[in-house]
């Protein structure tokens, strides 16, 4: 039995480190060229000149990570954020006048048809730039087609890539706040355009982010729209990282969790056992041993799918501990304070959305990492591994 499992470990070995071959040489020779000629970005200041006006939110925040020195590397899209500290990035609104809209994936064009850096996630990397853009549809909007329509007057974006769960709540939806900025309450009409039909998160939380004179306006996608005035809000966050500024945080949490104290009593362990046969599964195949553990510390089994948003923010309000996989679901400690979040990663790489994202919130994280070598699979957790912090957590339960 033990030469089977050997065996098959080496397999997965040789198959991982042929995978990785495969996938640098088609970044090298194909992938990267291929983006330099169709998907070439320009920053503001090359297109504009360096005395073009950002409105500046809020002041630069650092916040220092000295938890990354107990965990293994970065996965490698996210390397440029393995650092002893973290510092947001430069996060801005800036009025661009006579500019394209590509509404599907968020992007803005120049009058030239050259795209602008700051309409696409920061640092994202070239796999995922290339999966969302690199298609014949974009490509030949990009270059040829004319604009449908012209909106008139004020206008602004929210929407873009990526758009799961996770980004929607963490990268897209906090973008709708930089229209709070003295400079446009007096503007008579801001029109905030989206394509895609509001989630239910949307719904829920972007008309108490935005100014009264904002108001949401619908277009179709998969063409390109002239806008006289954009205002372009860049974004909060960074691909890797789920850090959100405090003065952000401050009007959600003010807006949206409930006026009472928080119970701090729910021990929730989120449950991806719907997820087990989708795309991202990310279910544990030893789910049963690990609850029968976590019962013993007072936890309950949640999935999330079968709540509102509305009932996961009084869920998650309450919360003391939270244990899950990394998933959408580990996006609502967002609505928590400062409790234990436990993540388990199928990997033995850091995906650091989650860690960013509860310093942030001034979260106490810990997490155990696993072997897989991609992060859609199912896989089991070492269930010894999550006792023994929980057991440093609640040492008298």
């Amino acid at each position: 039995m033990s030469s089977k499992k050997n065996l098959t470990n080496k397999i997965d070995d040789i198959s991982s480190l042929v995978k990785l071959r495969v996938k640098d040489f088609y970044s090298r020779f194909f992938l990267t060229p291929a983006i330099e000629m169709l998907l070439k970005t320009i920053p503001l200041e090359k297109e504009y000149g360096n005395k073009i006006k950002k409105i500046y939110p809020f002041s630069p925040e650092t916040i220092a990570s000295p938890e990354l020195k107990e965990m293994p590397p970065f996965d490698s899209p996210f390397k440029y954020l393995e650092s002893k500290e973290y510092t947001t990035h430069d996060i801005f609104t800036i009025v661009l006048e006579g500019v394209l809209f590509e509404p599907g994936n968020g992007v803005i064009l120049t009058k030239s048809r050259k795209i602008i850096k700051e309409s696409l996630y920061p640092n994202m990397d070239k796999m995922t730039i290339a999966g969302a853009l690199l298609n014949k549809n974009f490509v030949w909007r990009k270059f040829f087609e004319n604009p449908v329509e012209t909106i008139s007057g004020y206008s602004s974006i929210y929407q873009g890539l990526p758009n799961g769960y996770y980004h929607k709540l963490i990268d897209l939806i906090p973008r709708c706040y930089l229209l709070n900025q003295t400079e446009y309450e007096n503007l008579p009409e801001i029109k905030l355009l989206y394509t895609d039909p509001l989630a239910e998160s949307e719904k829920l939380l972007i008309p108490k982010l935005i100014p009264s004179n904002t108001l949401l306006n619908r277009l179709l996608p998969g063409r390109l729209y002239y806008l006289e005035k954009l205002i372009l809000p860049t974004f909060l966050t960074q691909f890797g990282s789920g850090y959100l500024p405090k003065p952000y945080l401050k009007k959600l949490r003010d807006e949206f969790l409930p006026k009472r104290p928080s119970k701090r009593k729910n021990r929730i362990y989120i449950s991806r056992a719907k997820s087990a046969e989708g795309i991202k599964k990310r279910h544990l195949l030893n789910e049963e041993a690990l609850f029968k553990e976590l019962k013993k510390f007072g936890f309950e089994r949640y999935q999330l799918e079968d709540f509102s948003l509305q009932e996961k923010i009084e869920l998650f309000y309450d919360a003391e501990t939270v244990v899950g996989a990394y998933g959408g679901g580990l996006t609502h400690i967002l609505f928590s304070n400062e409790i234990n979040v436990l993540e388990l990663q199928l990997m033995a790489k850091v995906q650091p959305y989650y860690y960013y994202l509860s310093k942030s919130l001034g979260h106490h994280y810990r997490i155990v990492f696993n072997d897989k070598s991609n992060n859609r699979e199912n896989f089991s957790v070492d269930v010894a591994n999550v006792v023994a912090i929980l057991k440093e957590w609640h040492a008298s339960t």
